[in-house]
């Protein structure tokens, strides 16, 4: 069956326009001059009939609209895609395609040249060896990945057109407004609970990954490069993100007086490449070239450093640091030269139990201090000295004993609960004699006496001893009931306080 559009008339002449029957249906008789082969045949009310006469069917009116919208569609879906694009770019550290249809860069192209041109005045320097640069590759590497970084405090990717401060001692990367905001919060929680002059001291805020803390003058207010030689440094896809592309020029750690070589590069400077001369670490061998972030070697000679004991001398090999204690013994003088004893290498510093017995200076008394080392000192009974109580001070020669003052001695008595009334005298104070109020150990009575004295009141125990036979009777200590504990395997239950209460 031929198509819907063979189905009507293709003479040259001019067919009869025939109305449209209900149902849909064109209907013709195939008997004009325009009438082909394909006339009084149906066609199906949903095809629409080819008229290239003047009765054409005209077009909808909407179709112009529905053009215009379908450009403007059209065009904000392109606007969109390009916007994406864009941002999709400066987010992304993958290489892409340019309009030309350049081939794209692998991975060890265009950011293989960007971390070689990095690392190359470092890798000048070690003929190539690139040993120690593992920790800075890493570093780097993750610089151009995309969504390798994240921010700790806004757990979002760290994209390289965005504003970042690195801290100093574990060098992550954080957002400038979030670094900001963590800092001016961290400083105003800890400053709120543990001051009472609120907002008067300069707290430090502690880096949110390693706790390294930073003062409030060290909130970073700029956004700076690795280095931080350049503000605000400009996005190049040639150059490592965040970094200026100048020489780093930081001073190494440890110290060694010489300057990072790499170009500008987040994460810790590589171990100084630099060669020096040093010798081993004994000192005998002659000075050899070394790398100077890895200068100490041994010459694997034998030490040969007395030891602290005086008598002998280091055996290992060379070494570093101090030696190792003498493992020998020997014969050594304890500290006043007196005596001698067989005792370790390792410590030769003992007293004996003497006393010093050296004359003083004064000329009249001698030292009393047991076995000790370097000078006596000046005599103790020499210079400003105190009265028995301790409120006057005069000087006298050390022969002559300080008078008392005639002041009461108040000085605190055994029982710690009243001073001493009497005058300032030499020796222990008495007994405290001061009236109290005291309670016998049953707890039963109290009566008014000597505070010196213990008070037990005459109330018998009427209870059976342990034994269980015979009656306690005794005065007030019993009440409590320590003499009458439950006999278990024979044995009474708690001793302590038994023998506590009796004596």
């Amino acid at each position: 069956m031929d198509p819907a559009w063979r189905q009507q008339g293709r003479g040259r002449g001019r067919a009869a326009a025939t109305p449209t029957p209900p149902g849909g249906v064109w209907a013709g008789d195939g008997r004009g001059r325009g009438g082909g082969r394909g006339a009084g045949k149906n066609i199906t009310a949903s095809t629409k009939p080819v008229n290239r006469g003047k009765n054409m069917v005209d077009p909808p009116k909407n179709t112009a609209s529905s053009q215009s919208k379908f450009e403007e569609i059209r065009k904000s879906n392109q606007a969109a895609a390009q916007r994406l694009a864009q941002s999709q770019y400066s987010s992304s550290s993958d290489d892409e395609e340019d309009e030309d249809g350049v081939e794209v860069l692998g991975k060890e192209g265009k950011r293989g040249q960007i971390l070689a041109s990095a690392l190359v005045t470092y890798t000048d320097q070690t003929g190539g060896d690139i040993t120690e640069l593992e920790r800075t590759r890493q570093y780097l590497s993750d610089a151009f990945q995309s969504g390798a970084i994240t921010c700790l405090i806004c757990i979002a990717s760290v994209k390289r057109n965005q504003a970042v401060w690195s801290c100093s001692g574990c060098f992550s990367l954080f957002h400038i407004p979030c670094i900001q905001k963590w800092a001016k919060d961290s400083v105003f929680l800890i400053s709120s609970v543990t001051d009472e002059d609120f907002g008067k001291k300069d707290h430090p805020w502690p880096c949110p990954k390693c706790r390294y803390e930073y003062s409030p003058t060290q909130t970073p207010s700029r956004y700076l490069c690795y280095c931080g030689k350049v503000q605000d440094p400009p996005l190049d896809p040639w150059l490592v993100p965040h970094s200026c592309g100048l020489v780093c020029d930081k001073a190494f750690s440890p110290a060694c007086g010489h300057h990072c070589l790499l170009l500008c590069h987040p994460g810790p400077c590589p171990p100084c490449p630099k060669m020096v001369s040093v010798s081993c670490m004994c000192g005998k061998a002659s000075p050899l070239p070394r790398r100077c972030s890895n200068k100490p070697w041994s010459c694997q000679k034998r030490c040969g450093k007395t030891l602290p004991c005086g008598q002998h001398t280091c055996t290992s090999s060379c070494h570093s640091g101090v030696c190792d204690p003498c493992p020998r013994v020997s014969v050594q003088k304890c500290v006043c030269g007196r005596e001698e004893a067989e005792r370790q290498c390792a410590s030769p510093v003992w007293h004996c139990p003497q006393v010093c017995g050296r004359p003083l200076s004064c000329g009249n008394h001698t030292c009393e201090r047991v076995c000790h080392s370097g000078v006596c000192g000046v005599c103790p009974r020499s210079g400003n000295r105190a009265c028995p109580c301790g409120k006057s001070k005069c000087s006298l020669p050390c022969t002559e004993d300080v008078p008392t003052c005639g002041d009461t001695c108040d000085k605190l008595m055994e029982c710690g609960l009243h001073t001493c009334s009497m005058r300032c005298h030499r020796g222990p104070c008495e007994t405290c004699r001061q009236e109290v109020e005291k309670q016998c150990r049953c707890g039963r009575y109290t009566r008014v006496m000597p505070c010196h004295k213990e008070y037990l009141c005459d109330s018998k125990c009427p209870n059976t001893r342990g034994c269980s036979r015979h009656q306690c009777r005794r005065k007030c200590v019993c009440l409590q009931q320590v003499l009458h504990w439950p006999i278990i395997d024979g044995v009474w239950g708690n001793k302590i306080n038994l023998k506590t209460y009796l004596s």
